[in-house]
């Protein structure tokens, strides 16, 4: 008995099934043209606590010459604004929630992109000690011992080659001191009313004074 080399006509061929390649996840793209899209890329890689997204913003998106500048330091150089985020994120985690982002042209066909913001900064960390109900009273505005919260006005000037040149970070020292525990809750509620009392009382030394001085005259 002969077996036949190839099948019969009515038996069907098998094919092989084709292959579905794996889906890789989607990652964030670098917008290319608008200068309010790549404020924002750069801004959510900044304000994170990636230190590598934090590294590659500011070599890629910053002029080797650029600088920062908040109340209470600036620098400049690639190295130097970096070491400022990454000492921030090493420390604190941060929680940026953006609130609006304006663009508009300056001089020199520079960009003015101003971003406005609130940003809580988060530690468990941060004054352990005073988690105890009896001190809640004196945590600050914020009544929580382990975060700030501080509303931050950003502008980033962009010049021609779309390469940020200046970055100002403009905040209220007033919001800070206010939601730092113990000093927050004596600055708010018992420096400022002193203040306030202090000086009504002054209006009013300093008006029976006038008013004294003017019946002399008379």
């Amino acid at each position: 008995m002969s077996i036949p080399s190839q099948p019969p006509s009515s038996m069907p061929m098998l094919t092989p099934l084709p292959i579905t390649p794996l889906i890789s996840m989607p990652t964030p793209s670098i917008p290319n043209t608008d200068v309010k899209d790549i404020a924002r890329f750069i801004y959510s890689n900044l304000y994170s606590n990636n230190k590598e997204n934090q590294k590659k913003a500011i070599k890629t998106f910053y002029d080797v010459n650029a600088v920062f500048e908040d109340p209470i330091l600036i620098v400049e150089s690639h190295d130097k604004i970096i070491n400022q985020f990454l000492l921030l994120s090493s420390l604190l985690s941060i929680i940026p929630n953006i609130q609006s982002i304006t663009d508009s042209e300056i001089a020199g066909n520079h960009h003015l992109v101003c971003i406005d913001s609130i940003i809580k900064f988060q530690s468990p960390l941060l004054f352990p000690c005073l988690r105890l109900p009896c001190l809640r009273l004196i945590f600050g505005k914020n009544n929580k011992c382990s975060e700030i919260t501080m509303r931050i006005l950003t502008r980033l000037e962009f010049n021609e080659q779309q390469k940020i040149v200046r970055h100002e970070d403009i905040w209220s020292l007033k919001d800070l001191v206010e939601s730092l525990p113990i000093i927050g809750f004596l600055y708010a509620d018992v420096a400022r009313k002193f203040n306030a009392i202090v000086t009504g009382c002054a209006v009013i030394a300093a008006k029976e004074v006038a008013h004294a001085l003017e019946e002399w005259n008379v």
